[in-house]
C-alpha cells in the first residue's frame, strides 16, 4: 500500500516504511569536510611542532629571556613591569608592552619611590633597586650614576608591594606616600588610577575565590537536585502535562512577585541603582507572561497535549535523556582542540631585537658587528663584545627586543582554525540532534508502540552515522558560513569609529541574529525529515519548510507555545534553586560568605545547564512529533487502509 508521497506501508510491522528506505546522502560535502578535517589537522601538527606553550606560561623580560627558564634568569621566575601604566596604553604599533620589563626572584613586598627617597646612602640605595639583568650596581660608586639608571628606564623609578598572578607582579593596594607623590609627580598620575583599578579588582577576585571554595560542594549539591527535579518534572509531564505547566506558570509569576517585593523593600533601603534595574527586570518579565498567558490561554491546552505526547516518548526511551552528554562532551573536546590550536600558534614567532645607544654610556662593539641604534643586533653578541671605553660592560646601552615577528601565514592559519572550530563545533550539535530525531521519529511511526526496539537511542546512532554524515557537514557548514560573514562584518565595521558604522553594525548585528536563527530553524526540520526519510539536506529542507507553510498556523500557535512553556520549566527549576542557596546564605545567618550573589550565580547557571541537558531532549521529542504529526495528517485520512499514527490525543490537535 502506498501513502500520499508514493512509500510503501506495512502496517502489520513494527517498523514504518519511511524509516527503512535510505542511502548515502550529501556524499559530497562529506569528502569536503573530511578534506577540511584533514588540512586543519596538518594546521594542528605545525602548530605542535614549532609552538611553545611555555612561552605564555612563563613570562619573558625585555631581551626575550623566559623567566625562570633561561641560564642567565633560572632562579628569577617572576616578571615585575617598571612602569605598569603603559601596559594599559598599547598602541596598535606595539607587539609586547612598552616598558621594561625584568625579571626577578620575588615580587617587592615593600613600597619603593626613587623621588621621594631622602638621606639614605648609596649601598641601602641599591640594595632596594631593582634594575635589567645586564646592570651592574657593584660598580655603580655614585648617585649620579644611580639616577641616570632611573631616568634610562635601567632601574625601575617605582614599585609597590605586589603579588603573582600568571608569575608577572600586580601591585597588592595603594601606597598613601605613592598617592601623594602621583599629586605632583604627573608622570606618575596615570599609575595612580591603573594601580587602584589592579587593587580593588584583585581585592574582589580574591573574595570570589574565596566564596567559590567555601559552597562549591553545597552548589554542586543543589545543582545535582536540580537535575533529579528536571528529570522528575519531564516524567509527570507525562500524565498531568497540563496541571504542571498552569502551575508552573502561576509558581514563576509568584516567584517574580516575590522578587519585586523583596527587590523593592531593599533598594528602597539602600537606594542602590543595581536593585532598581533588578526590579525593573522582573516587573516586565512578570507582565510579559501575564500578558502572553492571559491571550493564550485555550491554546496552552492544545499545547498541553503535545507535551504530554513528547514526554510519554521520552519516559518509553529513558536513554534518550542522558545522551546528550555525548555532544556535550564531543562539544568540550572541540573547543579544547581549537583553543590549544590557537595558542600553540600564538607562541610561534621570532624576537625582534634592535640596539640602544645612549651618549651618556660612551658604549663602543667591534667594528665587525656593524651595530647602530636601531639595528638588528644579538642580545648575546652585544652583551660579549661591547665595552664602554672603560672596558667595562654597557650600562645605558643594549640590545632590546622590541617585538615578535610572526610568519606571514600564521594568520591565515589562524583564519583555518576559527573556521574549523565553528564547522565542527555545529557539526557536533547537528549529529546531537540528528540522532534525537532519528528517535524519536522511530518511536512515532512504529505502528504499535510495545515493538520499539530496545536500544532505539542506539539504532538512531549507527543510523546517522552510517548515512547522513555529509548532510550534517553540509548544514553545518551554511551555519559556520553565516557566522563567519557575521565576524568579518563585525571586524570591519568596528575599525571605523563613528556613529555611522555603529548604527550600520547594529543593524547587521541583528539581521544576522535572526538570519542565524532562521537558518537554525530549518536545519533542524531537515534533519528531521532526513531520519524519516533518508534524503540529502536540500531536499529534506525543502520538504520540511512546505510542510511546515503549509501548516503556518499550527506550527506558530501550537509548536512555539511548547517551546515557550518549556523555557518557563528551566527558569522556574532554576528559579527555584537560585531562591534555595538565597536563603540558605542570606537570611540563615552564613557569615563565612563574602557575597551571597556568588553561590547563587553559580547555583543559577550550574541548574540551568542541567534542566537545558533534560528538556534540550524534551524539546527534539517535541519538534519532531509534531513534524511527523502533520506528515501524518497528510499521509493518511484515519481509515482503515489510511490509519493514523498518532494518538487519540493528538487527533485533538488535528480537528482544532
Amino acid at each position: 500500500m502506498e501513502g500520499k508521497y508514493g512509500e510503501t506501508m506495512n502496517y502489520d510491522s513494527s517498523w514504518a516504511g519511511p524509516l527503512h528506505k535510505r542511502s548515502c546522502t550529501d556524499c559530497f560535502w562529506l569528502i569536503i569536510f573530511v578534506i577540511f578535517l584533514s588540512g586543519w589537522s596538518s594546521i594542528a601538527y605545525y602548530a605542535l611542532k614549532n609552538g611553545n606553550i611555555e612561552k605564555l606560561i612563563h613570562p619573558s623580560d625585555s631581551e626575550g629571556r623566559k623567566c625562570g627558564i633561561d641560564s642567565q634568569v633560572k632562579d628569577k621566575p617572576y616578571l615585575i613591569f617598571f612602569d605598569l601604566t603603559k601596559c594599559a596604553r598599547i598602541s596598535p604599533e606595539y607587539r609586547t608592552c612598552p616598558t621594561t620589563q625584568v625579571c626577578v626572584k620575588e615580587c617587592p613586598q615593600k613600597n619603593f619611590l626613587y623621588d621621594d627617597i631622602k638621606n639614605i646612602g648609596i649601598n641601602q640605595l641599591k640594595s632596594q633597586l631593582i634594575c635589567k639583568t645586564d646592570v651592574k650596581l657593584d660598580k655603580v660608586t655614585r648617585l649620579q650614576e644611580i639616577k641616570i639608571l632611573v631616568n634610562h628606564e635601567k632601574c625601575a623609578r617605582w614599585y609597590l608591594e605586589s603579588t603573582s598572578i600568571f608569575r608577572r607582579c600586580f601591585p597588592k593596594k595603594v601606597w598613601n606616600e605613592f598617592v601623594n607623590a602621583t599629586i605632583t609627580q604627573p608622570q606618575l598620575k596615570n599609575a595612580k588610577e591603573v594601580v587602584v583599578a589592579v587593587a580593588s579588582i584583585e581585592d574582589v577576585l580574591q573574595k570570589v575565590y574565596q566564596d567559590i571554595n567555601v559552597t562549591k560542594y553545597t552548589v554542586l549539591g543543589i545543582a545535582i537536585t536540580s537535575g533529579f527535579v528536571s528529570l522528575f518534572y519531564i516524567v509527570i509531564l507525562r500524565w498531568l502535562a497540563t496541571p504542571c505547566v498552569w502551575m508552573t506558570i502561576l509558581a514563576i509569576c509568584g516567584l517574580l512577585g516575590y522578587a519585586i517585593y523583596e527587590t523593592s523593600i531593599i533598594y528602597l533601603r539602600n537606594r542602590y541603582v543595581e536593585w532598581l534595574v533588578l526590579l525593573i527586570l522582573c516587573a516586565i518579565f512578570l507582565s510579559l507572561i501575564v500578558l502572553v498567558t492571559l491571550f493564550l490561554r485555550k491554546r496552552i491546552y492544545l499545547a498541553c497535549q503535545l507535551i504530554k505526547e513528547s514526554s510519554k516518548a521520552v519516559t518509553c526511551i529513558l536513554s534518550s535523556l542522558f545522551f546528550p552528554i555525548i555532544p556535550w562532551i564531543l562539544h568540550l573536546l572541540v573547543l579544547t582542540y581549537g583553543i590549544t590550536i590557537f595558542l600553540f600558534l600564538l607562541t610561534i614567532w621570532k624576537p625582534n631585537y634592535r640596539v640602544e645607544m645612549m651618549d651618556d654610556d660612551q658604549c663602543l662593539c667591534e667594528p665587525s658587528l656593524n651595530y647602530y641604534t636601531n639595528s638588528v643586533c644579538d642580545p648575546d653578541e652585544f652583551n660579549s663584545k661591547c665595552r664602554q671605553l672603560s672596558g667595562e660592560p654597557c650600562t645605558l646601552s643594549a640590545c632590546n627586543l622590541i617585538s615578535k615577528d610572526r610568519p606571514w601565514f600564521i594568520k591565515y592559519f589562524h583564519a583555518v582554525n576559527v573556521v574549523g572550530l565553528y564547522w565542527l563545533f555545529f557539526f557536533v550539535s547537528a549529529f546531537g540532534e540528528m540522532v534525537l530525531a532519528a528517535t524519536f521519529a522511530t518511536w512515532y511511526w512504529t505502528f504499535k508502540k510495545r515493538d520499539i526496539p530496545y536500544f532505539t537511542i542506539t539504532v538512531g546512532f549507527w543510523r546517522t552515522i552510517r548515512y547522513h554524515l555529509g548532510t550534517l557537514a553540509f548544514g553545518a557548514l551554511i551555519l559556520t558560513i553565516c557566522r563567519i560573514i557575521r565576524l568579518l562584518l563585525e571586524m570591519i565595521l568596528k575599525k571605523a569609529n563613528n556613529k555611522f558604522a555603529d548604527a550600520i553594525r547594529c543593524c547587521c548585528r541583528c539581521f544576522f541574529y535572526l538570519l542565524e536563527n532562521f537558518l537554525k530553524f530549518i536545519n533542524n526540520n531537515a534533519y528531521i525529515m532526513c531520519a524519516v526519510h533518508g534524503k540529502g539536506f536540500c531536499h529534506s529542507a525543502r520538504d520540511a519548510f512546505n510542510l511546515l507553510m503549509r501548516n503556518v498556523v499550527r506550527v506558530v500557535i501550537i509548536n512555539k507555545i511548547t517551546s515557550w512553556l518549556l523555557l518557563l520549566g528551566k527558569l522556574l527549576i532554576s528559579g527555584l534553586t537560585v531562591a534555595a542557596t538565597w536563603w540558605y546564605y542570606a537570611n540563615n545567618g552564613k557569615a563565612d560568605v563574602n557575597f551571597w550573589a556568588v553561590p547563587a550565580t553559580m547555583t543559577a547557571i550550574a541548574s540551568f545547564l542541567i534542566a537545558t541537558v533534560f528538556f534540550k531532549v524534551h524539546a527534539a521529542a517535541i519538534d519532531t512529533l509534531f513534524l511527523c504529526f502533520l506528515e501524518d495528517c497528510e499521509r493518511n485520512d484515519g481509515s482503515k487502509e489510511r490509519p493514523y499514527y498518532m494518538s487519540k490525543r493528538l487527533k485533538k490537535l488535528l480537528y482544532k
